[in-house]
């Protein structure tokens, strides 16, 4: 038998990669963080141990700052704005902190 079954990627393990990915130079890591992010969203609509919190915002938030990307501010500040929504809509989970700014 391979791995354990009960073993399921959380909220931890999923900023851990987008970690990864933010100190990652290779080109697109920081679109990658971001996909795992919306993917994070959607799934915890029904696995709520996939929430991301205030970390993992500000973990995308900080790939997205190292990318030089053209558009990266854009993307930054829609993240930032999402943030602050789900915040004032009462996920105190998502609070932005001086980090996110």
């Amino acid at each position: 038998k391979l791995g354990d079954q009960d073993l399921q990627p959380n909220t931890t393990t999923f900023t851990a990669v987008i970690n990864a990915y933010a100190k990652s130079s290779e080109k697109g890591s920081a679109s990658k963080a971001e996909q795992l992010l919306a993917e994070m969203e959607q799934r915890s609509k029904k696995e709520i141990h996939l929430k991301p919190n205030t970390v993992t915002y500000n973990t995308v938030i900080n790939a997205l700052a190292k990318s030089n990307e053209f558009d990266g501010p854009g993307r930054t500040e829609a993240i930032l704005r999402n943030m602050m929504e789900r915040y004032r809509s009462g996920e105190g989970d998502v609070k932005p902190n001086t980090i996110s700014f």
